[in-house]
């Protein structure tokens, strides 16, 4: 495809804000701390958990209620296709600038290091089953051109950034201010996005040139017919494993198989049809975060016993000051009794 088909539209014009007032201000710092939150929490804990540290960075005045919402994760509609998750699968680290008018698909998948650099004064929407690789920037903030406009007050200027679904963005990828990338789009790693891409394209180079039409008849389709469901039969395939490394297949398939057992754990019930019932209500909340919060008590029984064995020392301690103290005094005045009570002596 030539790339003077690549739009007909311009790419979207910039509205100017005062980035340094102390509300912009503010705002960015409410959502670096809830950034960190998100990074500094483990992968491994319950996805309803991480769901809702997400949803803290993006939707901060939401209803609590809601989230409810949060529980349906992307695990669960692998295996519930009728499922439709209400955050995107977002591996840390994330950042964002503002968080305020991101939103990005339920279905989205965010590899490592992905930096949104939104703004406040334009959009940046990620549509429904998006696949984003590592390292990836979407820049929708920018400035003047000239240095003396650049040091007013106005000094940053927002634009909105739109991406289709099912696009699909390579690692190392930049995405500019101003642009749209039409559905079912592929940008190929390392590519600087800075116009329009229009859908079902391939795009790659700095900047980013349209250099195929996905939906020609020469594009091949892929061959799923040779796949694997399981992680053993992934690695067996195209190997043969001696005996040791077959035993230490079989150790690692029973270590993951406990894993999600544990994991499994932590996570709410869930009816047949896919309904969260651990978090229908808040009750149902506080019930799953108490047994998470007991679940980590027992889970730590070193510590637990050394706590209460250095209680019980500690009270013992008091235990024998009061008695002491009790004794003494008793003692002292059954003395000045005794002294008040004997005879004077006969002169």
């Amino acid at each position: 495809m030539d790339s003077s088909e690549e739009s007909d539209v311009a790419p979207a014009v910039g509205i100017a804000f005062p980035a340094g007032n102390d509300d912009f201000r503010a705002a960015r710092d409410r959502c670096a701390q809830a950034c960190r939150l998100f990074n500094e929490t483990p992968e491994d804990s319950p996805a309803e958990t991480r769901s809702r540290l997400f949803l803290d960075i993006i939707r901060p005045g939401r209803d609590r209620n809601d989230d409810a919402a949060a529980a349906v994760t992307h695990d669960m509609t692998f295996r519930n296709p009728s499922l439709k998750a209400q955050t995107p699968f977002v591996k840390p680290p994330f950042y964002v600038d503002y968080g305020l008018r991101v939103r990005i698909g339920g279905s989205t998948f965010i590899n490592r290091s992905c930096m949104i650099m939104d703004t406040p004064v334009a959009d940046v929407i990620i549509g429904e089953r998006c696949n984003i690789g590592p390292n990836c920037c979407i820049v929708s903030v920018g400035h003047a051109l000239r240095a003396e406009e650049r040091s007013g007050k106005q000094s940053s200027i927002g634009k909105p950034i739109v991406i289709g679904d099912h696009v699909w963005i390579g690692a190392n990828v930049t995405v500019l201010g101003g642009v749209t990338i039409g559905a079912g789009a592929v940008i190929g790693a390392g590519s600087v996005i800075t116009k329009n891409i229009p859908p079902s394209t391939m795009a790659l180079g700095v900047p980013a040139r349209v250099v195929q039409d996905l939906n020609e008849a020469a594009v091949g389709t892929t061959d799923f017919s040779d796949t694997v469901e399981t992680l053993t039969e992934a690695m067996r395939y195209g190997r043969e494993l001696d005996r040791k490394e077959e035993h230490e297949l079989a150790q690692l398939s029973l270590n993951l198989s406990m894993l999600q057992q544990r994991k499994k754990a932590h996570m709410p019930q869930q009816a047949v049809n896919g309904v969260c019932q651990a978090g229908d209500s808040p009750r149902g909340r506080r019930g799953s975060e108490q047994s998470n919060y007991q679940d980590s008590l027992l889970s730590k029984p070193p510590i637990i016993a050394a706590g209460f064995l250095a209680g019980v020392v500690f009270a013992v301690i008091i235990g024998l000051g009061i008695a002491a103290i009790f004794w003494w005094t008793t003692c002292k005045k059954c003395t000045i009794l005794q002294e008040q009570l004997s005879p004077a002596p006969l002169k």
